[in-house]
């Protein structure tokens, strides 16, 4: 009676399943009434209160860092404004452990589909079965590189754990936050190729995870600059150009530390959610992003004498794009030249040559190759294919590209010729 005569007690009533809960609190094994002598609510709210904003929220191991971003610059370095960014190992650790983690595939499978002439052609022992690829999990990339982790060295020499892949997918976009001012994001998040597509495309799996933000050159930095670089009056476009690829690949530089480099090459322990302990070994299979960011990740020119991230056809040649003798220039694969690149660097840095020079240019620009080190390749090898990674954008290259205006173009075309094209061509 004490309990409820409390309940209806001051200028408000508390609720049932309030006192339901109270009483729940008093019941508990670790709750002992003698504690409660000399005990002030105000006091106490006060104690939570000092204690919440004393929290170091850095401390937790999957939460985001802030830190600064040094940048070489021709004559100098410069500091950047600090950006928020999560520990990749972490996020990797969080998505194995968490209960989503239920639904990865660990181990890679070929998926194949039998037709009505391929059940025919099954009778007569022939293998007609169309090979078919629904997810990363299935692709022959992946099958590839699991065979391959399984070979793979381990800073363990007892270990006989299960050796998996964690493949990641990366896209990064900047962002306009408001259609008016200049107030936007640059964000970079990861996926699981281990889980399918259609869990990731859910908005509610929580798939997604967070990586970085990457920051943007402010204009203080232009002033900086132009006091003690003598050729900012005729070298300032390039010279931000130069800038703005040397902060993207700092921001990766930093995600990719030696923590990460060692967890790439021997793999890294993690008790799944299963309770099972697994050797996760990190890989780069994609990077989605549209064309002007592909080219930062790249470290090629924007629109140069070769402006595929992937291979060295010529801009001259773009128009056999689609036919057959497009193939024999797609078989000249980009090869980054590590080399060539450190000794642009050596000229610009410390010799005080030109970024677009002529010595500069005769380094780099028959490739479109760019006087920035790439992150991916310093720091993961050369063996690793960044142009491999980049992947085909839907919605910049076709619902929001160039494609779609083309498109549009050609349908208006088709109405001036004769409007019964256009339902022909909707008969395709």
């Amino acid at each position: 009676m004490l309990l409820t005569g409390w309940q209806n007690n001051g200028n408000s009533t508390k609720s049932n399943g309030e006192m339901d809960a109270l009483t729940h609190i008093v019941q508990l094994l670790d709750f002992h009434i003698e504690e409660l002598k000399g005990y002030n609510a105000q006091a106490a709210n006060a104690k939570i209160t000092k204690a919440d904003e004393d929290w170091d929220y850095n401390c937790l191991k999957d939460s985001f860092i802030e830190t600064a971003m040094e940048i070489e610059v021709p004559s100098g370095d410069t500091n950047i404004q600090p950006e928020n960014f999560l520990d990749p190992l972490s996020v990797i650790r969080a998505a194995f452990t968490d209960k989503l983690s239920s639904q990865f595939h660990f181990s890679p499978f070929p998926l194949f589909q039998k037709t009505e002439t391929s059940e025919v052609a099954s009778d007569t022992n022939t293998n007609d079965a169309q090979h078919v690829q629904t997810d990363l999990y299935n692709s022959d990339a992946f099958i590839k590189e699991h065979d391959h982790v399984q070979w793979a060295p381990t800073d363990d020499k007892d270990c006989k754990r299960e050796k998996v892949v964690a493949a990641l997918m990366c896209w990064s976009d900047a962002t306009q936050l408001a259609n008016f001012g200049t107030a936007k994001l640059w964000p970079i998040y990861m996926l699981f190729g281990n889980l399918s597509k259609y869990i990731c495309a859910s908005p509610n799996s929580g798939a997604v995870q967070h990586l970085a933000y990457i920051p943007t050159i402010p204009d203080s930095i232009k002033h900086e600059i132009s006091k003690f670089n003598v050729n900012w009056k005729t070298q300032s476009k390039d010279i931000l150009a130069h800038c703005n690829r040397e902060l993207y690949h700092v921001v990766w530089r930093f995600l990719l530390d030696n923590d990460f480099v060692h967890a790439y090459k021997y793999g890294i322990v993690i008790k799944c959610f299963d309770s099972i302990e697994c050797r996760i070994y990190l890989c780069f299979f994609t990077y989605s992003a549209d064309y002007p960011e592909k080219v930062l990740l790249a470290t090629i020119r924007d629109l140069g004498s070769c402006p595929c991230p992937c291979c060295l056809c010529p801009k001259s040649l773009l128009d056999r794009m689609g036919l057959r003798r497009d193939i024999n220039l797609q078989e000249k694969i980009r090869k980054y030249l590590f080399d060539k690149v450190k000794l642009a660097q050596e000229w610009i840095y410390e010799e005080g040559y030109k970024i677009r020079g002529d010595a500069i240019e005769y380094l780099l620009k028959e490739t479109s190759s760019v006087p920035t080190m790439n992150a991916f390749i310093e720091r993961l090898g050369s063996e690793l294919n960044v142009g491999c990674m980049l992947v085909v954008d839907f919605m910049h290259e076709f619902e929001l590209g160039v494609f779609k205006a083309l498109f549009a173009h050609l349908i208006q075309v088709l109405y001036a010729q004769d409007p019964r094209l256009v339902q022909e061509l909707d008969n395709w």
